[in-house]
């Protein structure tokens, strides 16, 4: 696994699991600490952590240093729906340094993608990718359908 390349991470079976655990909980709208609102999508925390130490030893053979994962989100895009242009490392509101980010797709939706600078990602169902959290991203749209990520 090399950052910036899209792996395997998650199984169908999986993916769906996870999708139905968030189903069980609120859906919240996403928000941001800053000041202009860059996001409009709906969000679940991942508060299940029985897999976590799975995914704390997959980042521990790229930085060795990690040790804990943040509770992961679950995030959900409808058409008009979407996640602009950010990065992951705004130092005013974090209180640990993040090593990377991951976004593993659990359902795809045609025209929902992941851009990260000059690179657009079409992930699909179980396919993760793992880049650095200082690079500016967004999630798109989907044209029609539900992207959950």
């Amino acid at each position: 696994m090399k950052l910036y390349e899209p792996f395997p991470f998650l199984t169908d079976k999986e993916c769906d699991q996870i999708i139905a655990y968030a189903k069980t909980k609120e859906i919240n709208p996403g928000t941001t600490l800053r000041t202009v609102n860059i996001r409009n999508n709906r969000v679940v925390w991942y508060e299940d952590s029985s897999q976590w130490q799975k995914w704390i030893t997959m980042f521990n053979t790229i930085d060795p240093v990690i040790d804990w994962i943040q509770t992961p989100q679950i995030a959900f895009y409808k058409p008009s729906e979407e996640y602009k242009w950010h990065t992951d490392t705004w130092p005013k509101y974090r209180t640990h340094i993040r090593h990377f980010t991951l976004t593993c797709e659990l359902q795809s939706a045609p025209g929902a993608r992941l851009e990260i600078k000059d690179k657009t990602f079409d992930l699909q169902k179980g396919q993760a990718i793992i880049f650095k959290p200082q690079d500016e991203h967004r999630a798109v749209t989907p044209q029609s359908g539900e992207r959950v990520s």
